[in-house]
């Protein structure tokens, strides 16, 4: 039965219901890892008090500061990890897209609040998770534990070179990079590039303006190594484009 899930700021009202066994939502969070390493009848346990949360474009799932009970796996969509300065500036600290889980690192490490506001950047369909309950299966599965302090350091690792790329790399470079990671197709020295968030949302994740972001793409398309329509980027030249990666 639909329900709907009043959240701890008192203005979001988000659909919510069950999760149902033998959908596809199921079957991708049995192959996920936090998931993996459980037992089938712990896993369908814990399927028996996970459930599906609907969010539209643009509403706030929890803020920073509110009590977190639960973590999210997408099943669609996607969703932002912000930050709000003193000064009213908006950080993105991550994009999450379909198949991946966040607000997971709370529940490990005992704290009863979110650090950052989680908002939707398109229509979303979640998984929600209880962290009690998961935690309390993990501690009893050390093949689980294990699967979890693998998967861990590499996401460790990812945010270190994260770090490297802000601290170390221009914003040329950082905008080349984030481009490259978006190659869906090449062929010889050509690539295509789709950049599926706004351009506010990339300038913030590589922390630069939206003003820098677009002075320097304006350039790489006078230099005739891009040509851009819409969200897809033709590249040229690669060869061009790398030495600034």
């Amino acid at each position: 039965m639909l329900q709907h899930l009043s959240m701890a700021n008192g203005d979001t009202m988000l659909d919510c219901h069950a999760m149902e066994q033998g959908t596809c939502k199921f079957d991708s969070l049995r192959q996920h890892y936090l998931f993996a390493g459980l037992d089938q009848a712990d896993f369908d346990a814990l399927m028996k008090r996970v459930s599906i949360v609907s969010i539209d474009k643009g509403e706030i799932l929890f803020h920073r500061g509110d009590r977190a009970n639960h973590f999210y796996f997408v099943d669609s969509g996607q969703l932002e990890l912000n930050l709000i300065a003193p000064t009213g500036q908006k950080k993105v600290l991550e994009v999450i897209g379909p198949d991946r889980t966040f607000a997971e690192a709370v529940a490990f490490i005992r704290e009863n609040k979110y650090p950052v506001t989680c908002e939707a950047l398109s229509d979303s369909v979640l998984c929600q998770i209880p962290n009690q309950v998961y935690t309390d299966l993990i501690y009893a599965n050390p093949d689980a534990c294990m699967r979890l302090l693998s998967d861990i350091s590499r996401h460790l690792h990812a945010r270190v070179r994260e770090i490297e790329r802000l601290t170390v790399q221009n914003a040329r470079d950082r905008l080349v990079s984030y481009l490259l990671e978006h190659v869906i197709e090449t062929n010889d020295d050509e690539a295509t590039i789709r950049v599926e968030l706004p351009r506010h949302v990339i300038a913030s994740r590589l922390s630069i303006t939206p003003e820098t972001l677009s002075r320097i793409l304006r350039n790489l398309v006078d230099e005739r190594i891009l040509t851009i329509e819409d969200r897809v980027i033709f590249v040229h030249s690669l060869s061009r484009l790398r030495p600034y990666d």
